[in-house]
């Protein structure tokens, strides 16, 4: 491999993994933001009948918005872990289709988890891990972060196209 064709392919892998770093952490924020204000929207009717909706608003926006915050921040990791198993798998070894970024994603999500296990943060570390007691405990976490993670790792595949699709002249 030529040197070029090297850069080209580094290059293309740190690509892929800056959008997977950016817009999965950020898709995830919006997904997981508007699935607790569908599931909140009858609550928060409920709340309003007692309380004014003048006086509410500005706290359900911060609460949104540290909501959106705290999941970007807390799926940061694990896109980056993703993006950096899809992309070397799409560029060096040609495997780039949806169901390999899934498996990046599975493969990120479970050392998370795992991570969980052996790694208890102090409260006042800035570490975000789940903290994980049981194998069936971690086995309901992985199904539900997993099928969270479906519609980002799409999205992130889908933009990252023209990178791990390009053909490098040897």
């Amino acid at each position: 491999m030529s040197p070029v064709a090297a850069f080209r392919s580094v290059a293309r892998l740190i690509g892929i993994v800056m959008i997977f770093s950016i817009v999965g952490p950020a898709a995830l924020a919006t997904l997981i933001s508007l699935i607790m204000v569908a599931f909140g929207a009858a609550l928060l009717q409920l709340v309003l009948i007692f309380v004014g909706p003048e006086t509410l608003r500005p706290a359900m926006v911060v609460a949104v918005g540290l909501l959106a915050f705290v999941a970007a921040l807390a799926s940061f990791l694990p896109s980056v872990v993703a993006g950096l198993i899809f992309a070397s798998v799409a560029v060096y070894a040609g495997m780039n289709t949806v169901w390999m970024a899934w498996a990046a994603a599975a493969v990120a999500i479970v050392g998370f988890i795992a991570l969980g296990f052996f790694i208890i943060p102090t409260e006042s570390s800035a570490v975000i891990l789940p903290s994980v007691d049981s194998p069936r405990q971690a086995a309901a976490l992985f199904a539900m972060l997993s099928g969270l993670a479906i519609l980002p790792t799409t999205l992130c595949w889908w933009l990252a196209k023209p990178l791990h699709r390009a053909t490098i002249a040897a």
